[in-house]
């Protein structure tokens, strides 16, 4: 877990304001936040014995009592016990706003079904293993029953063990379905081990101590920062994931007026997603006003120039191929070029007018024609992105580095400070360079949630949509209505890099950052 971050010299009001107001959230939230923390780490069996789990509830607790959470922890606990304490939860997670629940330990699948083991499990065959475990099941069960706002699990388990290495269970947890309002969050992808650490915390708990207290930060957005810190830190060996059901936004952390400075980017790809949707050439007008070379301006300079939507008996007839096409692959492409909103409307007959209306004249729309289209536009802003999240990976990598040095910098020179009175006027200046480098950390940890959950939504709409046999040769067709710069060989293998991420794209993996590992940069 990260120390504390330093603060810069201000005023003792300004200080008291933030405490009435960190103050005042806890209050509001005490009521309204519970928690179960399960940490089993001394098995009867010590081959099992783990290091870090109890760790992992004591200070995970502590920075949720922190942030309001009622808080129960429950170390070395036998199924039983386990049982016992989530009934219990249950009852105090009904009408929550948020109830979690985390579970550090050995877990295993068996025929399917995700069973976190007890401390009492000592023997050696799959009956005794799901007599000594709690079934995943049971515990979103209870939580669905609950019903709090937003339920969510926290599953820091998959450690490796003797029946796993012995071919007696599959490695890993199987994935699982969550309700309404609910949302799971793996340590590690299906099938896979998750690391226990070599310090005091696992790498995934680490990852959430780091990011859990962050103002205002959604709870989706906070687990894309800790998973991109787990991939990051273990080179993609461990890549956690995440099952979600969530309509609305929460936070852990309270909100802190002016907290989260922001950069041109950030703002830039949140102006566009907000009008990428839109039929008002005014909207494109004022991006443009707002962002004259920005990262969607030639887009949004097309969009502009397009032609008024003509009446639907003017426009050239529409292909058979086009009517009989899968109707969610026609939504998907149309979202992805900018002419309908929400994928799940049913009435496709306005969107297709207008990108029939764009069309050069006399050409019939065809199906193939508007997934090319749609596959052009969607590959162009996934190299963008991925370039913008290769730069900022880099970037974040050479901060975090600084920062330790930064740290251990300043640790020597509190020491030397408690005796010589000299060296004040130095601390206070390591303190505000800290300072200065957790804030540059803040403003690219905040271009990063944006950059990895467009590319996620960019890559998850290209797997529905984008045409068998696809390859990186398309590319080069979308600069020629368009002013991009596409050619260079940069963007060109980024092109296949996206191509491939759709392909291997499935399902079962949807949630985790398994792509994220092809941005790891060389050591």
């Amino acid at each position: 877990m990260s120390p504390l971050h330093p603060a810069k010299p201000t005023s003792i009001f300004l200080i008291m304001t933030f405490l009435n107001v960190l103050f005042f959230a806890t209050q509001v939230y005490a009521q309204e936040r519970v928690a179960l923390l399960i940490g089993n780490s001394n098995y009867e069996a010590p081959e099992m014995s783990l290091r870090n789990p109890a760790n992992d509830v004591a200070a995970l607790s502590a920075a949720l009592e922190e942030l309001g959470f009622a808080v129960t922890q429950a170390t070395d606990q036998n199924a039983e016990a386990m049982q016992r304490a989530v009934e219990k939860f249950g009852v105090a997670a009904k009408g929550a706003e948020m109830a979690v629940f985390f579970y550090a330990g050995h877990g295993v699948q068996i025929g399917g079904e995700n069973h976190l083991i007890g401390t009492d499990f000592a023997g050696n065959d799959l009956s005794a293993l799901r007599q000594s475990s709690m079934t995943l099941d049971l515990v979103r069960d209870v939580m669905s029953r609950a019903g709090p706002d937003i339920g969510i699990l926290l599953l820091d388990a998959c450690r490796n063990n003797p029946f796993t290495e012995s071919g007696m269970v599959e490695n890993g947890l199987v994935r699982i379905r969550g309700g309404a309002g609910l949302l799971i969050a793996y340590a590690t992808d299906p099938g896979n081990v998750a690391y226990d650490g070599l310090e005091e915390n696992s790498v995934f708990t680490s990852g959430l101590l780091d990011h859990i207290a962050t103002p205002n930060l959604d709870v989706r957005l906070m687990l894309g920062r800790v998973r991109q810190q787990v991939v990051l830190e273990t080179d993609g060996r461990q890549i956690p994931w995440v099952e979600e059901s969530v309509l609305d936004e929460y936070s852990f952390a309270p909100v802190l007026a002016g907290s989260a400075p922001k950069d041109e980017y950030t703002i830039d790809l949140e102006h566009w997603r907000r009008i990428a949707s839109s039929s008002n050439a005014q909207d494109f007008e004022g991006y443009l006003e707002a962002h004259p070379e920005g990262l969607f301006a030639s887009f949004a300079r097309e969009r502009i120039a397009a032609p008024l939507p003509e009446p639907a008996a003017s426009l050239a007839p529409i292909n058979a191929s086009l009517t009989e096409a899968d109707p969610n692959k026609i939504a998907s492409a149309l979202v992805a070029l900018g002419y309908l909103n929400d994928p799940q409307t049913r009435d496709l007959g306005p969107a297709l007018d207008n990108y029939r209306s764009q069309l050069p004249e006399r050409e019939t729309a065809s199906a193939d024609r508007l997934l090319q289209d749609a596959a052009q536009v969607s590959i162009f802003l996934a190299t963008t992105t991925l370039q913008r999240l290769r730069t900022d990976i880099v970037a974040l990598r050479s901060l975090e580095r600084t920062l330790g040095i930064a740290e251990d910098a300043l640790r020597q020179i509190e020491d030397i400070a408690r005796t010589d009175a000299n060296a004040l006027p130095i601390l206070q200046q390591a303190r505000n360079d800290i300072y200065d480098i957790y804030r540059s950390r803040g403003i690219i940890l905040r271009r990063l949630d944006q950059s990895r959950s467009y590319y996620e939504e960019v890559l998850n709409r290209a797997v529905i949509f984008f045409p068998p046999g696809i390859d990186a040769s398309i590319i080069s067709k979308a600069s020629a209505p368009r002013d991009l710069n596409i050619a260079d060989a940069r963007m060109t293998n980024d092109a296949a890099l996206f191509l491939r991420h759709v392909s291997q794209a499935e399902d079962s993996r949807k949630g985790s950052y398994q792509w994220l590992t092809d941005l790891i940069p060389p050591e």
